[in-house]
């Protein structure tokens, strides 16, 4: 029996720029780098960049069983979604999905809404799980596992019956993704069901995914991680969190798109970037933000006029947004109106009236690999 830590050399954990460790060995990856910590301004970013929606380990063996000792935290939202989604890991082999396990036991992350987009969090501590991959054969294969984008993962060890070595160099073209907790698809029930993840496979991508819930911001230090990064395509989904936070007024808002743009473009000189609208949520197509919360429904309240000049809604902001991307006067920027992905035709798969559930989520990326594909013909 051969065993390995995710922060060995042999195996290449594609999506994380950091980890977290502690002394009994588990190791918990984030989405952003250690340095942009310090500029963390809420505690929902410390909590999203370790759920790890497009993290993946990725390796060769001829092992014919690979076995993970997990420690996942299951995120419950009081009175919003109170049953604890799966946390589903999927096997691809030699890029081809072939098995999908479910972490069964776990830590449960309870979030409680204690104003508009401010939460208190707790932890109610689980047991660990061994998942088991079987029957995989004995021929060299190279391995994925991609992990849940409904949980925080802490790996302490992988087993295999057969040496792990570094994959094969990737070869297929790489995507950055930013975007809302409608990028990090905190409702798919497993993870090829989340939309860039599924798009990424339709279009034969290698996707970085930084969708965080409630913490798409338009942050520097995002910005700042993206333009470090290889890149061949890159994408924004923007708007929804900075209406659900009533973070940004278009004063702000405008000024803060371009900010965005000119950091990417310092590094990215003639990558193609998409810039992409909300996607439909009824209650703030007209209506500004906060986000409000009574019980298990999610609301937006009208302000009085005199209160309301500058208040960003989504009907607005799609139309700043096409603004913005048109002004650049740049070939290689494109905007996508976001309702292209999902509109109000897909209601029945908005429960919340806000995220889409796992079907939901498969329209879209289906929706969005054939709208791109000309871009990677």
């Amino acid at each position: 029996m051969f065993e390995y830590s995710i922060q060995g050399e042999a195996i290449e954990v594609v999506g994380a720029l950091g980890f977290d460790s502690d002394v009994e060995g588990w190791v918990t990856p984030r989405r952003l780098p250690d340095w942009t910590r310090d500029q963390f301004a809420d505690p929902g970013m410390e909590r999203y960049v370790k759920f790890p929606s497009g993290v993946r380990l990725r390796f060769s063996t001829k092992s014919d069983s690979i076995s993970l000792e997990v420690r996942v935290s299951k995120l419950v939202i009081t009175g919003i979604s109170e049953d604890k989604r799966p946390a589903a890991f999927d096997l691809l082999v030699n890029g081809v999905e072939t098995k999908t396990l479910i972490a069964e036991n776990g830590n449960t992350l309870r979030l409680t809404a204690t104003a508009p987009a401010v939460f208190s969090e707790t932890l109610e501590i689980g047991e660990i799980d061994i998942l088991s991959f079987n029957d995989l054969g004995n021929d060299k294969k190279q391995i994925e596992i991609w992990f849940p984008t409904t949980a925080i993962v802490e790996v302490r060890k992988i087993s295999t019956n057969q040496e792990i070595s570094r994959s094969e160099k990737e070869i297929r073209k790489t995507w950055l993704h930013y975007g809302s907790s409608i990028s990090q698809c905190s409702e798919a029930v497993r993870p090829m069901d989340a939309w860039p993840i599924r798009a990424s496979q339709l279009l034969n991508l290698d996707i970085r995914n930084f969708g965080l819930a409630g913490e798409c911001q338009l942050d520097g230090f995002v910005a700042r991680t993206m333009a470090g990064l290889p890149a061949d395509f890159i994408s924004l989904k923007l708007g929804i969190n900075v209406i659900n936070a009533d973070s940004m007024r278009e004063r702000a808002f405008i000024p803060a798109v371009h900010n965005f743009l000119d950091i990417l473009r310092e590094r990215h000189t003639a990558t193609p970037i998409l810039v992409i609208s909300s996607i439909v949520c009824p209650f703030h197509e007209d209506c500004p933000g906060p986000t409000m919360i009574d019980g298990n429904r999610l609301f937006a309240k009208e302000r009085a006029p005199e209160l309301a000049a500058g208040a960003l809604t989504l009907k607005r902001s799609r139309v700043l947004l096409q603004e913005i991307v048109k002004k650049r006067n740049d070939k290689d920027l494109h905007f996508m109106d976001g309702l292209e992905l999902f509109n109000i035709a897909d209601r029945n798969h908005l429960p919340d009236g806000l995220h889409p559930d796992s079907a939901g989520y498969r329209i879209m990326g289906q929706r969005f690999a054939l709208s791109q594909s000309r871009l990677f013909s």
